[in-house]
């Protein structure tokens, strides 16, 4: 009886200390957390709860992947069709009849040179580059006619290699490189065909357009060709023509002769000229008389008009002073400040920054939406982003460490099951997500509430490379820990309540001492 006292009075001290606890962590032991519990979250409603998931933790935060990426719209399904134009790096096969020797074509394979120029026997270097196979044929036949080589050129013209039409793969595929478009209706995946897949995790990829075509290469001191878009024709420049009409040669010069004027009917025709004016023509003018030589006049300076840009006034004329003699001085210093002047992005011209990133959805691509499987144009390049990012979890988990995304967006509560969710002194009220910002040096720390989470009080959000997770504890975990083990608890050197306190019969193998004078008694015939 006393051993049931004592228990008896343990445990009210027990319910005593909960009621204690109870009060001093505030909510641990009511709804959503259980009780006495704090480890055990959930919501487990009666019928279905639907909630979001977050991309961004913050307003401060951007959305994964590149901010400018923009999804794919109904004019990068349309196919181009256009004729080809040479570029540098292609290369052309040449035949040309009667060329070399008569009845013989002349054939020779060239390759078109950084400067986009071929060079042809007894014609030199031809510009090619940025005309059509068409275009090229005419540009040597009527070069032909005007060298006089052949009356009645025959060329023909066939790109054998195109590079001008390209497209870049990088990233996480099967084989990174560049592969030329030999269909103007070639799609991404025909693409991703061509270059043996790509990760099988991988769930999205970006394809970088170019928005205008740079400048061709031009020699040094030639005039730079027309800016050219895609979609517009190239027209050659026209080529200089003999003045029209025969012509006699005289001492001033050439002397041309017009064609006579459509006279009108029922006028009479103009006559031909005499022979006296034919001779008139043909004789030849006197020498003109020889001038003195006269002395060369130092010229005079005009004196400088001078427009003020900021009024548009004209200033006050200056006359240059004359040169003076002065000794050579040095160059000012250059201020240190000009050096740590971050670099000026609005100066650069729109043109060669002017780009556009469509964002396409792998699964989306291979599952056979027809959206996502756009028209690949020249000079695209096909990004898939290599899957490296990790994420850390500490504190109060089962499993602390490392773990890998593996190509998946991952939220927090896969994250917690992933570590083997909470160790018995865990406190899910007290999380903190350390993050750091992109491109920076710099990282901020968010205290999340993991228990109202699992409960679908708030919503989940995904976790990004680097997120570190620590899931904190409480002064009162402890003490719950040791009600919900039954009052196991041990400190100094191992002091056990249940050994120390409990009854006799509550361990070992020994029976209860009155139960065994019960029977000794009974078995004497004592009434008591």
């Amino acid at each position: 009886m006393r051993y049931r006292r004592t228990l008896g009075v343990a445990w009210r001290v027990g319910l005593c200390i909960s009621a204690f606890l109870a009060g001093l962590c505030g909510c641990a032991m009511v709804p959503p957390n259980s009780l006495l519990d704090p480890t055990r979250v959930g919501h487990f409603p009666s019928d279905i709860h639907e909630g979001g998931i977050r991309r961004v933790l913050s307003p401060r935060e951007t959305p994964p992947g590149i901010a400018s990426a923009t999804d794919p719209t109904a004019d990068d399904l349309v196919a181009m069709y256009e004729e080809y134009r040479l570029a540098p790096g292609d290369v052309v096969a040449l035949t040309i009849q009667d060329l070399l020797s008569p009845g013989a074509p002349f054939q020779i394979t060239v390759e078109v040179s950084p400067l986009g120029e071929i060079r042809v026997p007894d014609l030199g270097s031809v510009k090619v580059a940025g005309l059509t196979e068409a275009e090229v044929e005419q540009e040597l036949t009527s070069r032909l006619k005007e060298t006089g080589l052949l009356p009645r050129p025959v060329v023909l013209v066939v790109t054998q290699l195109k590079r001008g039409r390209v497209v870049s793969a990088i990233g996480a595929v099967g084989a990174s490189g560049q592969y030329p478009i030999n269909d103007p209706t070639m799609r991404l995946l025909d693409l991703i065909a061509m270059i043996g897949d790509v990760q099988a995790t991988a769930k999205r990829a970006y394809v970088i357009r170019r928005q205008s075509t740079p400048p061709a290469v031009t020699k040094k001191g030639s005039a730079p060709p027309p800016e050219t878009r895609e979609g517009e024709w190239i027209i050659p420049p026209p080529v200089e023509e003999m003045p029209p009409g025969p012509g006699l040669m005289t001492s001033s010069g050439l002397a041309t002769l017009e064609p006579p004027e459509a006279q009108p009917v029922g006028e009479a025709p103009q006559p031909p000229p005499t022979r006296a004016e034919l001779e008139e023509v043909m004789t030849p003018a006197a020498e003109p008389q020889t001038r003195p030589v006269q002395p060369l006049e130092r010229p005079t300076f005009e004196p400088i008009v001078i427009f003020d840009p900021q009024t548009g006034e004209v200033m006050q004329p200056q006359t240059p002073a004359a040169p003076t003699e002065q000794p050579p001085q040095a160059p000012p210093p250059v201020a240190q400040e000009e050096f740590e002047q971050p670099f000026d992005w609005e100066a650069v011209e729109e043109l060669a920054l002017e780009q556009r990133v469509i964002a396409i959805d792998l699964a989306g691509l291979k599952n056979g939406d027809p959206r996502q499987n756009i028209v690949v144009r020249d000079r695209d390049v096909f990004y898939v982003p290599v899957d490296t990012g990790v994420f850390y979890v500490m504190g109060e988990v089962m499993r602390p460490g490392v773990y890998a995304f593996g190509g998946r967006d991952i939220t927090i509560k896969q994250a917690l099951a992933i570590c083997g969710g909470f160790s018995p002194l865990a406190w899910p009220q007290r999380c903190e997500i350390i993050r750091r910002e992109p491109g920076t040096d710099k990282q901020y720390t968010r205290t999340v509430n993991l228990d109202a989470i699992f409960a679908g009080l708030e919503d989940d959000f995904y976790l990004r490379d680097d997120d570190v997770i620590n899931v904190g504890t409480h002064i009162a975990a402890p003490f719950l820990y040791v009600i919900r083990n039954s009052f196991r608890f041990t400190y100094g050197f191992g002091f056990v309540y249940d050994r120390n306190f409990a009854d006799k019969d509550a361990y070992g193998s020994k029976l209860n001492p009155d139960y065994l004078e019960q029977q000794r008694r009974l078995q004497r015939g004592l009434p008591f």
